[in-house]
């Protein structure tokens, strides 16, 4: 194969994921979130391997890009992102947590300490936390035990995760590089998206 059939090929199919993709669940995903912004409550986001990237600057983008732009330079009264935390970020108890207990336990430690109830769980798996993912699985059962939300990011046929959280946004397609990528672009949409919303909801706060 050429390069140009395998580009061409490539695009095809990630067209295909944009007509095919359920838009109920990333509208539900972002309500979700935009009411977890309003009440002050945490977002945990979770990932392994490369979805621990996305993960991290998932956090990050709900911390910081949703109220303050690049443009920015002072704090503004008022203005707030999310508390959002990445669990894969501080590698130091990521390691302990996984040395002492197991990687099985190696975010429920973590949320043990962190997680109350109506915070949220964003967690992003290719396969949906089935087969070596078992650290994601007990995440989301102690998610369950918090009285949490638990939000997906998935692809293939949504494995565990799609059964387990309150909202699933499934990738359709049996390919990890496309969902790893769209993935980052589901981050980008639900990101822009709430920023919009806090602007909206904050100009509103001020007129009223």
């Amino acid at each position: 194969m050429e390069n140009k059939e395998f580009v061409d090929k490539y695009m095809e199919e990630t067209n295909e994921i944009i007509k095919d993709i359920g838009r109920n669940e990333i509208n539900k995903a972002i309500e979700i979130l935009f009411d977890a912004w309003k009440n002050n409550k945490k977002v945990i986001t979770i990932g392994n391997g490369g979805s621990a990237s996305t993960a991290s600057h998932f956090a990050s983008d709900l911390a910081k890009t949703v109220s303050y732009s690049s443009s920015d330079k002072e704090l503004t009264k008022g203005k707030k992102g999310f508390r959002a935390f990445c669990l894969s970020d501080n590698s130091a108890l990521l390691t302990a947590w996984t040395n002492d207990c197991g990687w099985e336990n190696a975010y429920t430690g973590q949320l043990n300490n962190l997680l109350e109830e109506e915070d949220i769980v964003l967690l992003i798996s290719v396969h949906g936390g089935s087969g070596w993912s078992g650290n994601l699985v007990k995440a989301m059962e102690f998610a369950k035990k918090r009285n949490a939300k638990i939000i997906g990011f998935t692809g293939f046929n949504g494995g565990l995760m799609k059964e387990m959280a309150d909202v699933c946004v499934i990738v359709p397609k049996n390919s990890t590089p496309h969902v790893e990528g769209f993935h980052s672009v589901l981050q980008h949409l639900i990101v822009f998206r709430l920023k919009e919303l806090i602007e909206e909801y904050s100009k509103n706060k001020i007129n009223n």
